[in-house]
């Protein structure tokens, strides 16, 4: 028991100390912790937000420019395909093949033209400045490039070749594409090359006489057919993206360094791209570094996947990227901490004062002092606040006593209303019986006269109005009548089924379209089902009185957006309702419809019956555009 009493003095002796510490030491705190921990989680998130992005980026970067590689290889082998029909027509017209490269400037690097025809075949390599072991560069001059004649050479030599030729001769069209040779079709071709086999740009035109002109260029070793980002791109050079040329998983061209040539892709790559044949966007190892890389796979002119499409930026890059952003952003946060530490010491005494002022007026309100007024001479913001909460009082002292006032006359007025109403019942109730009476004798005073008779007029005349007078007083009756609903669980789509066929015999829904849009799902309602019903058919008939003929009536249930009440909507495309009578709808005896033609009670009654239901009506109108009428009710899940 001492123990824990003893325990009890501590927690009490801490509160009390900390009672004691100034309302302005408090808010330093709070602010400071508020301050550390909002920055402290900011500079979390902020860094993770950066490094995801710099991520999303380095894989947009290289996903783009891998396209842009993509792109540039299928525009050489349009090239390529271009050059053959026009080599092919150059030496069909018997004209030398010096004399067609002294006519044109060779756009890419072109090493051979091939001229298969039965089993023999002509071969003719081109060479700059006269060295064999120098192909030409693009944009060649061609004044520089010699021509070098291969004799003994035979189909039976190229394979692969000679299958392109026997292709393009069976389609009789030009086909391009990438094609492997191997070691003994590079030596025909007179090339040498460190690689087991070789991957060729080639082009294939055929002639209608048997003969096929095969023109291409060896891709092994080669960075001129590369795209390489341009140097004003990068800041650095290991900012620059590097590009390569894999045949099956081993680089054979790469703008990398020369000893990455001979060396594997990464096996995750080659699994991706070779074996299963779709692009691949990724981290992935480059030699012996990590890279942001895309690949995409090549096909040859088979269609067989045969190599693959490389491109990638340094990891460390992006890494310094993101390292940048994050001191950048986290020392910016760090600055504005220490700012705001600054600004709470500095305006935590001007805040204090001004606030208990604040709090004790508001106390003073709460107690019913509405004489009250707070005294601070400041234009900030408090002082604002002070003048704000000084003219709320007032404004709250004046609407108090228009409230006792409107309370006051409301009560008289409702009284006056009450005492109206039951002298109106009182009144009907009296009349009911000789307006029935009158009614029965002229309707069968009616029935004898002769057909010709004059006095019959008068009679039709006395029986109209003495059957409006009748339904008035019933009206007026079921108005004044306090009569008790009969509530159980009702599915209002069901009520709006039986009384759409109930009002479609009625004359005023002549000549009108009803449409009805009704939830799918049950919308269930406590509610007496003949009094919705005799609401539902009063806004019917509303709807089909101000409607002229052609014109429609939709009517909708659904629930609202919390799911706790049932929505039912009555839309006609008629005249509409003024702004002088919207507010006045609801009014006993209050009708638009002209005289004769309504007693004005049909919306007070059905008002008075979604009350009893706890729901509502509202009214929604302009004049010329139609009216709607939404209906409120509760919704049962009994």
């Amino acid at each position: 028991m001492k123990k824990i009493n003893k325990n009890k003095n501590t927690e009490c002796l801490l509160y009390k100390r900390a009672r004691r510490i100034s309302l302005r030491t408090r808010l330093v705190l709070s602010f400071l912790i508020l301050i550390i921990s909002s920055a402290t989680a900011t500079i979390f998130i902020g860094n993770a937000v950066f490094g995801t992005k710099v991520m999303e980026l380095s894989r947009s970067k290289v996903e783009i420019y891998l396209k842009v590689v993509k792109q540039v290889y299928l525009r050489r082998t349009g090239q390529i395909k271009i050059l053959a029909r026009s080599l092919h027509s150059w030496l069909d017209s018997r004209k030398p093949l010096n004399q067609f490269l002294s006519y044109h400037t060779i756009d890419i690097p072109i090493e051979f033209t091939l001229v298969i025809k039965g089993e023999d075949a002509q071969l003719h390599r081109f060479y700059r400045h006269g060295d064999e072991n120098t192909i030409i560069q693009p944009k060649s001059k061609t004044l520089d490039i010699q021509v070098k004649k291969i004799e003994n050479i035979t189909k039976r030599n190229l394979e692969t070749l000679s299958e392109l030729a026997d292709i393009a001769q069976k389609e009789n069209t030009v086909i391009s594409g990438i094609a492997l040779l191997n070691k003994s079709e590079l030596r025909s071709l007179n090339y040498r090359t460190h690689f087991g086999q070789g991957m060729v740009l080639i082009a294939a035109s055929p002639s209608t006489e048997g003969e096929t002109l095969i023109t291409g260029v060896l891709l092994n070793n080669r960075r001129d057919n590369l795209v390489t980002s341009p140097e004003w791109i990068a800041l650095r050079e290991k900012e620059r993206d590097w590009t390569t040329l894999f045949l099956y998983g081993t680089r054979i061209a790469t703008t990398l360094e020369d000893s990455a040539l001979g060396t594997l892709a990464d096996e995750t790559v080659i699994q991706k791209v070779i074996n299963e044949g779709e692009p691949y966007i990724g981290i992935a190892r480059v030699v012996d570094k990590d890279f942001y890389t895309a690949y995409s796979p090549l096909k040859d002119f088979k269609g067989n996947i045969v190599g693959m499409l490389g491109t990638g930026t340094h990891e460390a890059v992006h890494a310094e990227i993101k390292n940048r952003t994050t001191k950048l952003f986290s020392s910016l946060i760090i600055a504005g901490m220490i700012f705001g530490f600054i600004m709470t010491y500095l305006f935590s005494a001007l805040l204090v004062k001004p606030v208990a002022q604040l709090a004790e007026g508001m106390h003073r309100v709460a107690r019913g002092d509405l004489n009250y007024k707070i005294r601070i001479e400041s234009a900030d913001e408090l002082g604002k606040l002070a003048k704000a909460f000084n003219i709320m009082v007032k404004a709250v002292k004046e609407r108090d006593i228009r409230l006792r006032e409107m309370t006051e006359e409301r009560l008289s007025h409702v009284e006056k209303q009450v005492s109206i109403g039951r002298l109106a019942a009182g009144i009907a109730h009296e009349i009911n019986n000789p307006l029935t009476a009158v009614l029965s004798l002229s309707s069968l005073m009616l029935k004898h006269l002769p057909e010709d008779d004059a006095r019959r007029e008068d009679l039709d005349v006395i029986v109209t109005e003495t059957t409006r007078c009748r339904e008035i007083v019933r009206s007026l009756l079921d108005f004044a009548r306090e009569r008790l609903p009969s509530m159980k669980v009702v599915d209002i789509n069901d009520v709006i089924h039986n009384t759409v066929s109930l009002t479609s015999k009625y004359e005023a829904m002549e000549g009108i379209r009803t449409i009805l849009k009704l939830s799918e799902n049950q919308l269930l309602v406590n509610a007496d089902s003949k009094q919705l019903q005799q609401v539902l058919t009063n806004l019917i008939i509303n709807a089909a009185e101000a409607t002229n003929q052609g014109g429609s009536i939709s009517i909708s249930s659904d629930e609202d957006s919390s799911g706790g009440f049932v929505v039912v909507k009555v839309q006609d495309t008629g005249k509409g309702i003024n702004k002088e009578h919207i507010n006045r709808v609801f009014e006993p005896f209050f009708t638009n419809k002209g005289s004769g033609k309504g007693t004005g009670l049909g919306l007070s009654v059905s008002l008075g019956i979604v009350r009893k239901h706890n729901g509502s009506i509202e009214i929604d109108s302009a004049e010329g555009k139609g009216t709607t009428v939404t209906l409120f009710l509760p919704r049962s899940y009994e």
